[in-house]
């Protein structure tokens, strides 16, 4: 972990920053034929994403410069997909994002930290995640967290199919 970065919660007020960092976190994925979501949204549906459960942010430089929000109960797009985002007690993982200038530095895995806390802290016995297939990259980063892949799904108007990977953060 690096010791200089504190997340903090989100505010109404970073949702256009936020947006703008989700848009350019995630144009690498769309160059490379992947439509995440993030890539192309606006700051309508970043709100309404980060109104589904808890967000944290990272600034840097007075600016928000990484992000990741736990869902609960998982969005119902995935519920619909995959019966591990239908069982009690899971939060989802969506829209982790981590600016250029912040890349290396194990931000994500501070967020993530983080979020394993809350989650605990909440009564959460499981942390759920979807994630493009052909984003190796990102599988193999969920795996070194933990993750274990449990499902394959494909979400409508994608051009990929998504893996679904679960941890337990609580023995049930």
């Amino acid at each position: 972990m690096t010791s200089d970065i504190a997340p903090r919660p989100f505010r109404p007020s970073d949702a256009a920053e936020l947006t703008t960092l989700l848009n350019s976190a995630y144009q690498e994925l769309e160059d490379a034929g992947l439509n995440f979501t993030a890539a192309t949204q606006n700051v309508e549906t970043t709100r309404q994403r980060v109104a589904e459960g808890v967000c944290w942010v990272v600034e840097h430089n007075g600016r928000v410069a990484a992000s990741m929000t736990m869902s609960v109960p998982p969005p119902e797009d995935v519920r619909s997909l995959s019966e591990h985002a239908q069982e009690p007690a899971t939060g989802w993982l969506c829209q982790v994002a981590v600016g250029p200038e912040l890349r290396g530095r194990a931000v994500a895995k501070t967020l993530f930290d983080g979020a394993c806390a809350w989650a605990t802290k909440h009564g959460l016995t499981k942390i759920g995640l979807d994630t493009a297939a052909p984003a190796r990259h990102l599988v193999a980063m969920y795996a070194r967290w933990g993750f274990e892949h449990v499902d394959s799904v494909r979400f409508p108007d994608k051009r990929y199919d998504s893996v679904v990977m679960t941890l337990k953060v609580i023995d049930e």
